[in-house]
């Protein structure tokens, strides 16, 4: 899924909840602690040479059993990840 995709769905979202690839939801209390962008450079068994880039948000479960995450405020954190110098395109 695109950043912008996310976006578009926490601007109508009233929770925000994430799943692992696993299935497992994390819980409810959780913390955004990163926003990143890996970007991967290679070249394939083809001699093709390729980019991706991706968006990472790191999680962190605490003891703040009270603390939710509301939309607007992850929206909040991914408009200041993409201000950050060296993040351009984040935004994609």
């Amino acid at each position: 899924m695109k950043l912008s995709e996310v976006k578009n769905i926490l601007q109508s979202a009233e929770t925000v909840r994430f799943e692992l690839e696993n299935g497992t939801k994390v819980p409810e209390n959780f913390h955004v602690t990163e926003v990143g962008i890996i970007t991967k450079r290679f070249i394939d068994c083809g001699a093709t040479v390729r980019n991706e880039k991706a968006v990472n948000f790191q999680l962190w479960n605490a003891n703040d059993f009270d603390h939710r995450l509301k939309p607007q405020k992850l929206l909040d954190i991914i408009a200041l990840s993409e201000k950050a110098p060296g993040h351009g395109g984040l935004g994609n």
